[in-house]
């Protein structure tokens, strides 16, 4: 009997609580374990850094460090994981996250059920 396999591994960073909230949720009604949540990139570095993720959703807009400055430090920290910025920004965005190492950008106001779909998929394509 093969074991089962363990379950996608996700850290969430963004500085509005509720949209981790619900983040969290959503991720973790599809299977995955958010391992942990962050407000901020620097707090993010540190949670990526003790969890080592599969997936990071990372918010560009926030206090301390933003998303932007925290991207390439993610990269190192996180080499194999999809990380995926979700952000309110214009999609116009989305080749330059890409750019500085992301794997993937969604807007905010992206339905939840298209979240965590295109999360999936991001880690399926891995």
């Amino acid at each position: 009997m093969d074991p089962q396999p363990r379950p996608v591994r996700a850290v969430v960073i963004d500085d509005t609580t509720d949209i981790r909230d619900l983040l969290r949720i959503v991720l973790s009604r599809r299977g995955m374990d958010v391992v942990g949540e962050a407000g901020d990139g620097r707090a993010g570095l540190e949670v990526v850094a003790e969890h080592r993720p599969d997936v990071v959703l990372l918010d560009l807009s926030m206090p301390e460090m933003d998303g932007m400055e925290a991207l390439p430090q993610l990269r190192e920290l996180v080499p194999d994981a999809q990380i995926i910025v979700f952000s309110a920004f214009a999609s116009a965005l989305g080749q330059q996250v890409i750019d500085r190492g992301a794997d993937g950008f969604l807007v905010k106001g992206t339905p939840l059920r298209q979240v965590a779909e295109y999360v999936e998929e991001r880690v399926r394509a891995a």
